[in-house]
């Protein structure tokens, strides 16, 4: 496979998305309307985004850059397509409001965990392929690099609204969207979907207490 040419220095950088728990998301600071036509550009434009959000902050990180580098890190990601996916055909029994609900406290949590632990968006670079596009569908595929260490990061895309968003990423053929899909099913199974929501709230109100 020919790679890009192309190295980004990443000293503070994020290279993994829907990282939040290790497998979590993306909101924020959006791709130049330039950009939009060519998916990988705008992987490469967020990325860059967190690096100057993270070179800015340096050692200490404010509430007002925490707040920022949320919205930074969490801002390519179709929540709304990544919540109908995970939950797959729970999604379908939903209520319109029950939906609504759902995306947003789903968003909320990433979000919360999204900056938790920042030392795992580090990188020494990034190397980008050319973005695989078929219809309103794309791939990209990512390495990035940290010493002798190479991780393979891949973004599944869609277009919205002309603006290419992901619904999974792939670190080292860990499936965010699949995670998700399979923690989803348990608790429901195990429980009941309601249970399940009514914990996701729980969780979100003590991340809101931690500040």
């Amino acid at each position: 496979m020919v790679r890009s040419d192309r190295r980004i220095p990443m000293k503070n950088t994020a290279w993994v998305l829907l990282a939040a728990t290790a497998i979590g998301a993306w909101i924020g600071t959006p791709a130049t309307l330039s950009a939009q036509s060519d998916p990988t550009e705008v992987v490469r434009t967020r990325n860059e985004a967190v690096t100057e959000a993270l070179d800015a902050a340096g050692d200490s990180i404010s509430d007002e850059v925490r707040e920022e580098l949320k919205d930074v890190i969490n801002g390519l990601i179709d929540f709304q397509e990544l919540s109908r996916r995970a939950l797959r055909r729970y999604w379908d029994e939903r209520t319109a409001e029950e939906k609504v609900q759902f995306v947003e406290t789903f968003r909320e949590l990433v979000r919360s965990s999204s900056v938790q632990k920042l030392e795992v968006y580090q990188a020494d670079s990034i190397t980008y392929e050319p973005a695989e596009v078929e219809g309103n569908e794309s791939r990209v595929l990512t390495f990035a690099h940290e010493g002798k260490r190479e991780v393979e990061v891949v973004y599944l895309m869609h277009l919205v609204d002309g603006e290419w968003k992901a619904y999974d990423v792939i670190i080292d053929g860990s499936s965010t969207l699949r995670t998700y899909q399979d923690s989803f099913r348990r608790e429901i199974r195990a429980t009941s979907y309601e249970e399940m929501y009514a914990r996701m709230v729980e969780r979100l109100e003590q991340e809101r207490d931690k500040g």
